[in-house]
């Protein structure tokens, strides 16, 4: 719900907070007193487009602020994701909207910045508007066939349908796969023969390229490793003066010293493990040098099979002989796998067939059960549409299929195109008066009779809508009396289940308020300010014998308001 509603230099608003009830807070005041900024206020917050006449004449910005208990909000979870923010589910939504004078606007959610999609999906899970001017969900026809389902309570047939609807899509993308890669394949098939060709003929070899490269280097330094070689095994032995012998000597002097003080003793065997290196890389370097032999031609074949492995790993655009290797593998199998399309394509075609047939089926039990439940709702809401003052209204729901030629799904002849809510296309059409014909929603002028007919829809659809907050703005156009009063008593039966915000001029539907707020006009220090004030008992008797009775409040007036707030108790 929303809990508060802070507004600050805002049209003609200096600055107000208001803070809302949960069930129906009413909301009334003189002819161009400023009722409508409140209701343009949240509108902003539902994402309407700001413009630089909102801000107040000589402010830098205007501010609108909201405050939304969030258990009120049915799936909570999906709000939270969708706008990708971090919350405490023990803390409120604060929504905050900035106007600049200068035409910028900035939007946030508990201090995160959001932008004016986020702000749309957030309000359509919050509020639902209902007005000549506000965003009206009425009149999207893509939302009638939700509030038909609202009310055939069609949630279980429909989960059903959607579990089939995701798996003959699926399929039918898999199916689309395997065809563009046959296609393809096809298309390619020459270039793959030809490059399975010739990688199978390069014999690649894992770690190829690095070994060829090292025996190259090596092959390349035949004389220096020669020279250094030879120079090595002198130094370590075989030279007139060389460490082997030195060591050997150095041995014994070691153990002639040791036998004369024992801490020698502790480095007889690293003397020992130090000749025995010394002697096993010369041995080493012997034998090195011995195999080691200039071969021309084979660094000849190094030289062109690098130049061989380096040109197919540019032309492939791979890094590593490994990735060469893979590649060829991934092209054998395109090469297998072309035989096996027609029969792969022939299997999904297949298993589309059946998965098309159970959609038909759960498609048309969706499609039943919506006309079934069509007469009742249509006759209810006609019933509803009667009672608050449109005598000679009618109310009828269109169902049609939504057909596509380009569809392989037939039903009664007919290509459709299956959607996530079924086979239908649901409107809600409308005859105002008597010997009119129908016309969908959309094309009814007034805010009243709209505002009217979702009093009505809502009214049949309480239990079942998940919107928590409600707010209707001239829903008492061209009514009085006694319509008022059945009014009223609607707004009173719906506010059990969701919060209202109801601007309304007549007393019968202003008695019935949970909470009534009064807006007024005042000039001061030479500028007009807007106020709104929350009314208690004896103001709210005021305030109704004022809209009963004009400028000047009689007893007689005075004494109505009284009875009309006990006849509202009383319904």
């Amino acid at each position: 719900m929303l809990k508060s509603l802070y507004i600050k230099n805002f049209v003609l608003v200096d600055e107000i907070k208001v803070v809302f009830d949960s069930g129906l807070n009413i909301i009334t005041g003189e002819t161009g007193a400023g009722k409508s900024i409140i209701v343009n206020a949240i509108g902003q917050l539902c994402g309407e487009r700001a413009s630089t006449d909102l801000v107040r004449t000589g402010a830098k910005k205007a501010v609108i602020e909201a405050e939304i208990n969030v258990k009120s909000i049915h799936n909570i979870n999906k709000l939270i994701n969708e706008l990708d923010i971090e919350f405490d589910h023990s803390q409120p939504f604060i929504i905050r909207k900035e106007l600049n004078a200068s035409g910028a606007s900035r939007i946030f959610i508990n201090d995160s910045p959001i932008n004016l999609s986020r702000l749309n999906f957030f309000s359509s899970m919050v509020f639902d508007f209902h007005g000549q001017h506000q965003h009206q969900r009425l009149l999207d026809q893509n939302n009638h066939i939700a509030y038909l389902d609202s009310y055939c309570r069609i949630d279980k047939s429909l989960i059903i349908y959607r579990e089939q609807y995701d798996s003959y899509m699926k399929a039918g993308r898999e199916r689309d796969e395997l065809i563009s890669k046959q296609h393809k394949a096809f298309q390619m098939q020459d270039m793959y023969r030809y490059q399975n060709e010739e990688l199978t003929k390069a014999e690649l070899k894992d770690n190829e390229l690095d070994e060829l490269k090292q025996e190259l280097k090596i092959l390349s330094n035949v004389e220096n490793l020669h020279q250094f070689g030879r120079a090595l095994t002198d130094t370590l032995y075989n030279g007139e003066t060389n460490a082997g012998d030195l060591l050997s000597q150095a041995e014994t002097d070691l153990i002639t010293l040791s036998e004369m003080d024992t801490q020698f003793g502790t480095f007889i065997q690293n003397l020992q493990e130090a000749r025995s290196i010394v002697e096993e890389i010369g041995s080493f370097t012997e034998k090195y040098l011995d195999s080691l032999e200039f071969d021309p031609q084979r660094i000849e074949f190094i030289h062109q099979r690098i130049a061989s492995l380096e040109f197919l790993l540019k032309k492939y655009q791979k890094t590593t002989i490994a990735d060469l290797i893979e590649l060829h593998t991934e092209i054998g199998q395109m090469l297998g796998d072309m035989e096996q399309f027609d029969e792969a394509i022939r299997q999904k075609e297949k298993e589309i067939q059946t998965l098309q047939d159970e959609l038909i089926l759960a498609g048309e039990r969706l499609s039943q059960i919506r006309k079934d439940g069509a007469q009742q709702f249509e006759k209810t809401i006609t019933e509803i549409m009667h009672h608050i003052g449109m005598n000679d209204a009618r109310f009828q729901v269109t169902q049609s299929n939504v057909e596509n030629a380009d569809s392989q799904l037939v039903l009664n002849g007919k290509h459709i195109n299956p959607g996530k809510n079924g086979f239908d296309e649901i409107v809600f059409e409308v005859s105002s008066n008597a010997g009119e014909d129908f016309y969908p929603l959309q094309k009814i002028a007034s805010g009243g009779e709209i505002s009217r007919i979702m009093l009505a829809i809502k009214s049949v659809l309480a239990e079942t809508d998940q919107t928590p907050v409600l707010i209707f703005d001239e829903i008492d156009s061209g009514i009085s009396g006694r319509v008022a009063q059945i009014v009223g008593k609607n707004l009173c039966e719906l506010a059990s289940y969701h919060q209202i915000i109801c601007v309304t001029h007549l007393p019968q539907i202003a008695a019935f308020a949970g909470s009534h707020y009064k807006v007024s006009k005042m000039v001061q220090d030479r500028r007009t300010l807007v106020e709104i004030s929350l009314l208690n008992s004896e103001q709210q008797i005021q305030e109704i014998a004022h809209l009963l009775g004009g400028i000047d409040i009689s007893d007689h007036a005075l004494q109505n308001a009284r009875h009309l707030l006990a006849e509202s108790k009383k319904n």
